[in-house]
């Protein structure tokens, strides 16, 4: 289960049990940080945390702020900046860079974004939402107000008294959602400038897996961590499929075309043909083609990759260049993987590579920083510099 939704099911328990909820959100950096923007971490009155802001090195503090600010019930800033550490509050960035983070309350702006994310997760539709994290317009826009567009539907707003100003952020939550990432948006207003930031959700991630063998359940471990949706195609149920495979988030026992027809993959899915049956892969790749999922990962050596690919061409399979291009055979990293749990490292290793537009390599000999700069695109410098309008934010002693 990915992140986003562990604090989506955590925001409902704790509501449901009527206790109060905070909710921390990175909303800008600067340099070198753990967490980009878009990270969050749900406290709750008792203390309790699910997710994270940083590397563990800002949570306590915080959650003190937390505390704080559902004392007061008014959401506020918190500036976390490696020049500017005090070791005596008990954090250390242990990084060259500053991390801005927006600490809420339960109100309707924090509401609002958990229902985007609910609808997002439940129907796996993408969506965008736009926080604003600096206002010096506090008549136009509260600090937290949220607009958000689901794919297919109108944007919605909350906090934002501006129809103008609603209408802007909708604007550019739309083109995010259009892109596919987000980034920082600012604006100057006759009262002041107002920032924030906007972020792309995306459908937990669809990993369908043809072969039901011993290799494949420390693959669905390690995708479970990575909180992707891991589908297990069985041709047959011996064995105690089902009892073997309790932490897939699904199970289906038959043919790939009525895998296919069950289980909805589509462009951006991954597939991984593991059934060790040379035969059964080829039906499973006919079966998907017309799909073209955007992995094709196939265990074995490369010659019966390329022995798979002219098989199904020989059945009356299309297979053009863009389809060879998501053709990955043999599966995996070149990490020297044996055993099973090895070769499931390789493999989920290399879908995560590929997701985030990586070659896998040695992180050490990368030409430019590990985290890329798409979500802070343009950001407003001012954010992450002192201004007395964010300093003044910082949270003091009750």
């Amino acid at each position: 289960m990915n992140e986003r939704q562990l604090i989506t099911n955590a925001f409902d328990d704790a509501r449901g049990q009527g206790e109060a909820v905070a909710l921390a959100s990175v909303v800008a950096v600067r340099g070198s940080t753990y967490r980009r923007p878009g990270a969050r971490m749900l406290i709750t009155e008792t203390g309790r945390r699910t997710g994270q802001v940083s590397g563990g090195c800002l949570e306590r503090d915080v959650t003190r702020q937390a505390s704080k600010v559902l004392t007061r019930g008014m959401p506020a800033l918190r500036l976390y900046d490696s020049l500017d550490e005090d070791l005596a509050e008990g954090f250390a960035l242990g990084c060259n860079g500053a991390v801005l983070v927006l600490i809420e309350p339960a109100n309707e702006n924090v509401l609002h974004l958990m229902r985007v994310q609910r609808a997002c997760l439940a129907h796996r539709r993408r969506g965008a939402i736009a926080t604003v994290y600096a206002c010096q317009d506090g008549a136009n826009a509260q600090l937290g107000a949220r607009v958000s567009m689901i794919e297919g539907e109108t944007p919605q707003s909350s906090g934002i008294a501006s129809d103008r100003l609603a209408a802007a952020l909708g604007s550019a939550v739309a083109q995010a959602l259009e892109r596919g990432y987000g980034g920082d948006w600012s604006e100057q207003t006759g009262h002041g400038n107002i920032s924030a930031f906007i972020e792309v959700f995306t459908p937990p991630l669809q990993v369908l897996i043809f072969g039901a063998g011993q290799d494949v359940v420390p693959l669905v471990s390690f995708g479970n961590a990575l909180g992707w949706r891991m589908q297990v195609v069985a041709a047959t149920g011996g064995f105690g499929v089902r009892e073997q495979f309790v932490a897939a988030d699904a199970v289906h026992i038959g043919s790939a075309r009525d895998a296919v027809a069950t289980l909805h993959p589509n462009g951006d899915s991954v597939v991984l043909l593991m059934s060790h049956n040379f035969l059964r892969d080829v039906e499973a790749f006919c079966a998907l083609a017309p799909v073209r999922p955007r992995f094709f990962g196939m265990l074995g050596p490369q010659h019966r990759a390329q022995r798979l690919i002219e098989e199904a061409a020989a059945r009356g399979t299309r297979i053009d260049d863009a389809m060879r291009d998501s053709i990955f055979g043999p599966v995996g990293l070149d990490i020297g993987a044996e055993t099973p749990a090895e070769v499931a490292l390789a493999i989920s290793a290399e879908i995560q590579a590929l997701m985030q537009g990586r070659h896998g390599g040695h992180a050490r000999l990368r030409n430019g920083p590990l985290h890329t700069d798409v979500l802070t695109r343009g950001a407003d410098a001012r954010a992450l510099e002192g201004q007395p309008s964010l300093r003044l934010c910082k949270l003091e002693p009750v």
